[in-house]
């Protein structure tokens, strides 16, 4: 069967400050969590930007968020209407819904979900894709990058010059592919990746919500799930690599006490590392943890 693609662009934008008040969002669950898949686009995202001598989007929890709540609202229920495009809403959840372009208007803006879902103090602009099969990432981002706008999007140039990205979210789902871009810091700290537990820091988040140096935990040890040792680093580098393509985006070179190692994940206490090395052990035998 032939595979078709639908692709959509969508540009929400928008200012709205900050409050020095402002708490942990009470809108996003607990339990909330970004699949290794999604954080791998982010990464990837992130990989083209450093080619192009560009600097990291911080992830953000809030507009990943917004983004896996669209990708489901719309794997379940688009499309939504003859005049209605990906990027809106159903009347299916609990959010105003929104057809695109029909109901846009300075009043009534699509631009705002991600401060109608969460406590994001702004609005964003998302990118979406979307086939009938799984999607390969390295193809997406290679759609976005062949058309003028969105490429000049992600890589901050022409119309998008003056914008400086501090929020990143990501979300995937039955084929659809969404990603969310913000100028304003969120004022969520972290983000967990599901299947590793591990805390992803948002680096952006706003001076005012950060835990004071006093009362803070120092550490700049890192704790790393080691898989396998080699004796040349480009044979390192290959299963590296490897890896990457297999959807372990945080597998890494580890260089100390002369040996080159390669580990499958890392994290930044023990206690997590031991808790990743229980689930990492059942697919990789003899792993262990490295602390450096």
């Amino acid at each position: 069967m032939s595979v078709f693609k639908i692709y959509c662009i969508v540009f929400i934008a928008g200012i709205f400050s900050f409050s020095a008040s402002a708490q942990s969002s009470s809108k996003i669950p607990k339990q909330f969590c970004i699949s290794q898949k999604e954080y791998q686009l982010y990464n990837l995202i992130n990989t083209y930007r450093a080619q192009i001598n560009l600097g990291a989007i911080p992830l953000s929890k809030s507009l990943c968020f917004v983004a896996k709540t669209h990708a489901a609202d719309l794997a379940a229920y688009y499309p939504f209407g003859d005049h209605c495009n990906m990027h809106s809403w159903s009347d299916k959840g609990s959010w105003k819904a929104f057809c695109f372009p029909a109901d846009q208007n300075k009043r009534n803006d699509v631009k705002d979900k991600a401060k109608e879902l969460t406590d994001y103090p702004g609005k964003a602009w998302e990118l979406t894709y979307w086939e009938n099969s799984e999607a390969d990432l390295n193809t997406v981002l290679d759609f976005w990058n062949s058309i003028p706008y969105t490429a000049a999007m992600i890589a901050n140039t022409d119309q998008w010059k003056a914008k400086s990205w501090t929020s990143m979210g990501v979300g995937i789902q039955d084929g659809y592919v969404l990603v969310w871009l913000g100028t304003k810091a969120d004022v969520e700290a972290t983000v967990v990746v599901c299947e590793t537990g591990e805390e992803i820091m948002n680096k952006s988040i706003p001076n005012e919500l950060k835990v004071p140096v006093s009362s803070a935990i120092e550490s700049s040890k890192q704790y790393y799930i080691i898989i396998g040792s080699f004796k040349r680093k480009d044979d390192a580098q290959s299963a590296i690599d490897n890896y990457h393509q297999m959807g372990y985006p945080n597998a890494c070179i580890v260089d100390a006490e002369g040996r080159i190692r390669v580990a499958i994940d890392k994290y930044a206490s023990k206690n997590k590392a031991d808790s990743g090395l229980k689930n990492y052990r059942e697919k990789f035998q003899g792993a262990w943890v490295l602390s450096k």
